[in-house]
């Protein structure tokens, strides 16, 4: 692939504006739990802050390397975020004024990766955001009935996982079910027909069901947050995206239960009681912000 083809598809980060307001005045440190092609942390590169950034993604860590490669205080790890904890140095463990999760996936891996994750292309299924055995042909082809309802009702939240997990069983019986056109196709054809042609394509829930399933996204979400206070230093601030409301979910119930109230001995200052969304303008000029919705706590540690 070619290298400036490569650093042409960089997409625009999201609420950068917002994020970079955040950060706390004199800030030294600060954690990018979601690398991607390196445009929040370029961001923050350039307030010449220390950033540390974690991408699990081979592929766009090259990426992102190169187009980062003159900035000296960026640090990168190739590994889950939720691994924050074994990979940093523990000069940085407790002294990061900020963090920054931006869960959304990266438009390398829908424009160039070729593994499946859009059903506009016809790839093979495969999903893998990086180190990761599992792949989503595994998933559709070896899970067995109940396991792929499982999968279509916790993390499509689709009304009829029952009914798709049989008729995906059915059909893969006939003959594998290899590329992602074969599946859309199988879950277009087997919607009803007064749902096929709504806003939101009938394939576009299975799809991220079956990637969250692939890649773990909501247990490594969870299993990370858990660090935040480990990893921020007294009045340090994390910031996380989401894009669908399993994230959000996750993050808001966090953020509460461990809020700090006069009446309640929690660890975060909520710094927006309302979640924070993009600007109509953002929208337009930047469609992939549209669902992003923002939280942000302060840790109170004293």
């Amino acid at each position: 692939m070619d290298n400036d083809i490569e650093l042409n598809i960089v997409h625009t980060p999201v609420m950068l504006k917002e994020v970079l307001s955040y950060i706390p005045e004199n800030a030294k440190i600060v954690i990018d739990a979601t690398l991607g092609e390196g445009g929040h942390t370029k961001a923050m590169l350039d307030l010449n802050l220390e950033v540390h950034s974690f991408e699990r993604d081979s592929t766009i860590l090259d990426i992102a390397k190169r187009r980062l490669k003159d900035y000296p205080n960026f640090h990168y790890y190739n590994n889950t975020y939720d691994k924050m904890m074994e990979c940093l140095d523990e000069k940085v463990i407790g002294n990061a004024d900020f963090m920054l999760y931006d869960l959304g996936v990266s438009l390398f891996h829908f424009k160039k990766a070729e593994r499946g994750f859009s059903f506009k292309d016809n790839t093979m299924l495969d999903m893998r955001l990086g180190i990761n055995e599992k792949s989503a042909y595994d998933v559709i082809n070896g899970y067995s009935e109940e396991e792929l309802e499982r999968v279509f009702r916790d993390y499509g939240e689709l009304s009829n996982a029952r009914k798709m997990a049989r008729i995906i069983v059915k059909e893969r019986d006939k003959r594998k079910i290899e590329t992602s056109k074969e599946l859309e196709s199988i879950i277009f054809h087997n919607t009803d027909k007064s749902q096929r042609y709504g806003k939101i394509h009938p394939a576009t829930l299975v799809f991220q069901a079956i990637r969250i399933e692939v890649n773990d996204e909501l247990n490594i979400l969870e299993k990370s947050i858990l660090n935040i206070p480990n990893i921020l230093k007294n009045n340090g601030v994390a910031v996380i995206i989401s894009y669908h409301s399993l994230e959000d979910r996750i993050v808001k119930r966090f953020f509460k239960e461990n809020e700090k109230t006069k009446n309640k001995d929690g660890i975060f200052k909520l710094l927006n009681n309302k979640v924070k969304l993009p600007t109509n303008d953002e929208i337009k000029s930047n469609p992939a912000s549209r669902s992003a919705k923002m939280r942000a706590v302060q840790l109170i540690k004293m």
